[in-house]
């Protein structure tokens, strides 16, 4: 997955438990906005059947022909994930817009049509009066957020990631329920699209119910909070030290399998960022390993090296012996370039 954020190694934190207070789960108004525009526009799943999207689809119903539907509409293919724009905005209800340098989307749109959608995108959430219907919503948005908060990290997920890497980051948690979502879920790189929401780390998630009740409010499920927590949460502690031994790990590059179909499938195009992903899964099944059940670690070291992460069977083995079972190093971070070294020293250089 992509890195979110820069960590500064200079000044570490001491480990401190994990609050609750560090996990927001709610509806964004923006992903809500931009979602409501694509259905609109037909470039995004029909939403589940709920209460909420009865009443959603009949309040904006009306405005199939505003500008911001009919921009997106001329999109020769848009996405599902394209309603983090949302993400752009702040300051809700008089929104602010950031226009970042560089933005994926300006690769599928160009730059100034994806700005201009945004700008469009304001405008639909004044000309269509959206804070009155998001406001009117808010007490259920709370009580969904709420209820989903409650069981989302029974297991102590952070706690325990936090506990590995033995220091802190001041990052926030937030799982964006998003009601009229049906296709699934996926992070959002919060640091691309607005700076200012950098110290959070956000997942976007829906209702998937197709079976769902036209009079009934949608009910939340998160079954993959691990995946955010424990691989999106080690690309965050990590960056640093990536570009701390950039260096180091440039010098390693013949280990690079660039012709596996695990990279190319994955979209793994460059060693840096192989050798991140190969860390990363090795975190995750060295937390396997100390958490979960044999079988639980085995599938999941399979899984790794089935798509081709050849090196979590070195690096998951190295970190569970000499750092998880050891009590030498202070942090992930004093611990790190043992992990270069002992790949260096096992696949040497040949010629």
């Amino acid at each position: 997955m992509k890195k979110l954020l820069i960590i500064c190694f200079a000044a570490l934190l001491p480990f401190k438990t994990f609050s609750q207070d560090k996990l927001i789960v709610n509806v964004h108004p923006g992903v809500e906005l931009f979602t409501i525009v694509q259905i609109l526009a037909e470039k995004y799943p029909d939403p589940n059947p709920s209460l909420y999207t009865t009443e959603a689809m009949a309040y904006f119903g009306k405005f199939k022909d505003h500008p911001a539907v009919k921009k997106v509409a001329t999109f020769e293919k848009s996405y599902t994930d394209l309603v983090e724009l949302g993400w752009c905005m702040s300051d809700f209800p008089n929104i602010k817009i950031y226009e970042p340098t560089d933005l994926n989307w300006y690769k599928h749109y160009g730059k100034e049509n994806t700005l201009e959608y945004i700008r469009l995108c304001r405008d639909f959430f004044n000309d269509t009066k959206f804070w009155d219907f998001f406001q009117a919503h808010q007490t259920r948005y709370t009580k969904w957020g709420n209820d989903l908060k409650a069981n989302v990290d029974s297991g102590k997920l952070i706690a325990k990631l936090e506990s590995f890497y033995k220091y802190s980051k001041p990052l926030t948690w937030n799982i964006c329920i998003d009601p009229l979502n049906s296709w699934g879920s996926h992070a959002i790189m919060t640091k691309t699209l607005n700076p200012q929401f950098s110290d959070m780390l956000v997942y976007n998630t829906g209702f998937f119910n197709r079976e769902g009740k036209k009079d009934a409010d949608p009910v939340f499920e998160f079954k993959n909070f691990e995946n955010l927590v424990w691989h999106e949460g080690s690309h965050v502690y990590i960056n640093g030290l990536l570009q701390q031994y950039a260096k180091e790990i440039d010098a390693l590059s013949y280990l690079f399998n660039k012709d596996d179909d695990g990279m190319k499938r994955n979209g793994i195009s460059n060693w840096a960022y192989c050798m991140d992903e190969n860390i990363v899964r090795s975190v995750v099944a060295a937390l396997y390993k100390q958490y979960r059940t044999e079988r639980q670690y085995k599938r999941q070291v399979a899984r790794e090296t089935g798509s081709d992460f050849i090196y979590v069977e070195d690096i998951q083995p190295f970190i569970s012996k000499n750092y998880i079972n050891s009590k030498k190093y202070k942090s992930f971070a004093e611990f790190f370039p043992e992990i270069l070294k002992m790949l260096k020293k096992k696949y040497p250089q040949k010629g």
